[in-house]
């Protein structure tokens, strides 16, 4: 006879599950514990770390990392040993070439070589950026670091772009396509401001050549009389219609300015990148490097342990 197991009472969904784990006293209790663990293995273990530009000894580190964190962490019990090792050489694997260039020179050093990465980035062309979409050199844990008045700039200038793109989006909707979108209706997509501009355009056009005849016949004004009253009254007219399309099509051009000029001042924050970051850079010394180095790993190590 097969027997049958329900969820208690608190759980009704199988999604429920997960967040009544990780609500639960005991499992908040022993991911505490674990969390103590690693930062009392961090503090002895950081201090090879930061030895290694003297020591250069890249593989014996590896070999220390790998065997202390794992006992270190493993006798908390909330991972078993393949997850413990696996998050140290996750970690290990995806710093490795950071590690060498640490042994190889020293802290400002690879900070410099984060610099040059960076640099780098943005001097490719677009074929090259397709290639490596993943990196943005804006994300960057130094840009973030050094520069987080100038990453707020370029934040409150895409920001801008937004919002005035928003707005060019919605002139050129106009008010009655909103309207069909409140209803509830289906409407096909206008654009009001091109509409105006052909008209605008139309118009334009149909008074050329009767300006260029009005201006013949006033070489003779008296024998042309009624003809030149007839056009100035239809080249008027049509002229207070131009001004009216001008009139409305005006905050939209404003509009207009606005977005291209957002947009040449954020090409300029992001054309200046380098050069502020060097800046920054200049006025670190070996030991402010250092500092940012461990305290970064430091952190990152907490965010690899929260994902497993």
């Amino acid at each position: 006879m097969n027997d049958y197991l329900d969820f208690i009472s608190p759980i009704t969904e199988r999604s429920q599950i997960k967040t009544f784990i990780e609500s639960d006293a005991g499992v908040q209790q022993q991911e505490g514990k674990l969390y103590n663990m690693f930062a009392a293995w961090w503090q002895v273990h950081s201090a090879s770390l930061g030895e290694l530009p003297k020591t250069k000894k890249v593989m014996e580190l590896r070999a220390e990392f790998f065997s202390s964190f794992v006992d270190s962490l493993q006798p908390v019990g909330l991972l078993d040993r393949f997850k413990v090792a696996g998050v140290v050489a996750s970690w290990w694997n995806e710093q490795r070439y950071e590690l060498r260039t640490l042994s190889e020179s020293d802290f400002g050093g690879l900070v410099d070589s984060w610099v040059d990465t960076i640099k780098d980035a943005l001097e490719q062309d677009d074929d090259e950026k397709k290639k490596q979409t993943k990196f943005d050199p804006l994300n960057h844990k130094l840009v973030g670091r050094l520069m987080p008045d100038y990453l707020q700039d370029i934040a409150e200038a895409e920001a801008k772009i937004a919002e005035l793109e928003q707005q060019k989006s919605a002139f050129e909707q106009g008010e009655e396509a909103e309207a069909d979108v409140e209803e509830g209706e289906e409407s096909e997509a206008v654009n009001i401001v091109k509409d105006l501009e052909t008209d605008l355009k139309y118009i334009k056009n149909l008074i050329k050549e009767p300006k260029k005849e009005l201006k013949i016949l006033k070489k003779t004004p008296l024998l042309n009389k009624d003809k030149i009253a007839e056009l100035e009254i239809f080249i008027e007219e049509n002229e207070v219609e131009i001004a009216e399309i001008e009139a409305q099509l005006e905050p939209y051009k404003k509009i207009v300015q606005q977005l291209k000029e957002a947009k040449a001042k954020l090409k300029t924050l992001k054309n200046e990148l380098v050069k502020r970051l060097e800046g920054a850079r200049a006025a670190l010394s070996n030991e402010d490097c250092q500092d940012f180095f461990e305290g970064w790993r430091l952190f990152q190590q907490y965010e690899v342990l929260f994902a497993n």
